[in-house]
């Protein structure tokens, strides 16, 4: 139970935490992100004047037309004759914020480049050619540029002043799922830290005779307990004989009990011993070959009522030892 309220309260503290922590972090931005949203939201006109630089940075050079404007771009959409090595190449500016293209822009322009005399064709879009689209390209022979390709090509001519910031990376950064996650993480690791094996109290509503409980850990690698004939117990001789006469009253009792556990703590080998019925004192030993009863029932048989109490030697967890049951002095 303790291990559970640890671990919820390490959950809400930590999801909570980082709720209002993560708005506050500093956001990054993703230039190729940004990039993809500053190309999409261009006027065609300006996005295809930016494809006409990355084309003069391949080579090519724009084929004025005479009737057209001066800066080369036509102004009713229509697509544009390059010409690099002697050889024509039709350039088509397909433009559309995070458009899909498809084959209804591929198909007919082979034969549309035959007609202006260009020998080849490529299509440039800021969005992305589905799969129909390329397999048709392939078939004619027409190069595909989409916006996550053509980006690098044109970021050398554009203003980073001008780049936004991408609205898609701030969403991520803050979504309200992350911080939970991460506190359900920390909230497992602290239930696992916190040991489980007993409680601090000892319970008062238990027969004496009814044997200690075992736990979840020890239940699967636990023998049927031992026969009260092989109880292996320490010689009276080997115990001074009680210097503390047992007091009346319950709370002097109690008091006993506890000065005892407490004392049988600090032995080497012993990690913690806490009374799990008035009769049974667990011993949880730090390591698996521990054997502390020589030191232990000393300490023990000081306390007249408390020297034939059970002891339940337990293991550390994860050890194939089993569990012993040992008495100090037999009633």
């Amino acid at each position: 139970m303790l291990s559970l309220s640890i671990a919820l309260i390490v959950f809400i503290a930590a999801g909570f935490g980082g709720r209002w922590l993560l708005p506050r972090l500093p956001r990054t931005r993703d230039p190729r992100q940004a990039g993809l949203a500053y190309l999409g939201s261009l006027r065609w006109r300006d996005f295809t004047r930016l494809v006409v630089q990355a084309m003069k940075a391949r080579g090519y050079a724009l084929v004025q037309d005479p009737r057209g404007p001066a800066d080369g771009v036509p102004t009713d959409g229509a697509d544009i004759l390059l010409q690099r090595d002697g050889q024509l190449t039709l350039l088509s500016c397909k433009y559309g914020s995070g458009s899909v293209v498809g084959t209804q822009a591929i198909m007919g322009l082979g034969k549309a480049a035959e007609l202006r005399g260009a020998d080849a064709a490529i299509v440039v879009s800021p969005g992305r050619f589905d799969d129909e689209a390329r397999r048709l390209a392939g078939r004619q022979q027409v190069e595909l540029i989409d916006g996550a390709q053509l980006w690098p090509e044109v970021e050398p001519f554009v203003d980073p002043a001008q780049l936004p910031n991408d609205p898609q990376v701030g969403a991520a950064t803050g979504h309200p799922g992350l911080p939970w996650l991460a506190a359900l993480v920390l909230a497992a690791i602290a239930w696992m830290l916190v040991p489980r094996g007993g409680t601090d109290a000892p319970r008062t509503d238990i027969d004496p005779s009814t044997p200690a409980p075992i736990t979840a850990n020890d239940a699967e690698r636990q023998p049927a307990p031992e026969p009260a004939t092989r109880e292996a117990t320490v010689p009276e001789a080997a115990a001074p004989p009680s210097t503390l006469p047992a007091a009346e009253g319950p709370g002097a009792r109690e008091r006993r009990r506890k000065e005892a556990a407490d004392a049988i703590s600090t032995l080497p080998g012993v990690d913690r011993a806490i009374w799990s019925t008035q009769s049974t004192l667990v011993v949880y030993l730090a390591t698996a070959d521990a054997d502390p009863l020589g030191s232990l029932c000393p300490l023990l048989v000081r306390y007249e009522e408390l020297a034939p109490s059970r002891l339940q030697l337990q293991p550390p967890a994860g050890s194939d030892k089993p569990v012993r049951f040992r008495q100090c002095r037999s009633y």
